[in-house]
């Protein structure tokens, strides 16, 4: 069976092989690159994975008077919080401007200067909420002691009722006797005797 099987997958494998595609017209898809199906990027965000930018800046926070920055690098997609001219990286944060909420950065022997990222805030609509089925029973909170004892005896004679009707008595029989009252004992086995020849 699996030798069938090893075949086959073998048949349409070589049946599945592609052939070498057709080179596009030049300038068949210069309209779909003017003119995205998928729509325009905001201006001035730069683009995924285009390497237009090695390093971004995230983030930034002081503590007892030193700033920590978020540098994060594109290429690893890995980002990390360093100090000012911390030299743990392959970048280094030279300097902060808090007004304009840039960084300059020197990253591979080039200075560049990294405004803080704005976040994209991604609206989503609540959850719907589905109602309360109405075939529940209402819960009872704070019921009055008699209505209690009262529920309560019915619940008791109820589990009485179910009883008798699984008993093999029945309601308000007794217990079947047995046909014959004279019984015998069955007399002793006869005790096994040790004879050596």
């Amino acid at each position: 069976m699996i030798r069938r099987g090893v075949y086959l997958i073998a048949l349409l494998g070589l049946g599945l092989t592609p052939a070498r595609p057709a080179e596009p017209a030049p300038g068949q898809f210069d309209n779909l690159i003017k003119s995205s199906p998928f729509g325009q990027a905001p201006a001035g965000a730069a683009q995924a994975g285009n390497g237009s930018t090695p390093l971004e800046f995230r983030g930034v926070f002081q503590e007892k008077g030193d700033y920590f920055f978020s540098v994060h690098e594109t290429s690893t997609r890995a980002g990390q919080w360093v100090g000012l001219k911390e030299a743990s990286q392959p970048y280094v944060v030279e300097s902060y401007d808090s007004e304009k909420g840039s960084i300059q950065v020197k990253y591979h022997g080039q200075t560049m200067t990294l405004s803080l990222k704005a976040a994209q805030v991604i609206v989503q609509a609540p959850p719907a909420i589905s109602p309360l089925p109405t075939n529940t029973p209402p819960v009872m909170t704070n019921a009055a002691p008699a209505d209690e004892a009262n529920r309560l005896a019915q619940v008791a004679e109820e589990i009485r009722r179910r009883r008798a009707l699984r008993s093999p008595i029945g309601v308000g029989g007794s217990l079947p006797q047995p046909a014959s009252t004279n019984i015998q004992p069955r007399p002793p086995a006869p005790a096994a005797t040790n004879i050596r020849p």
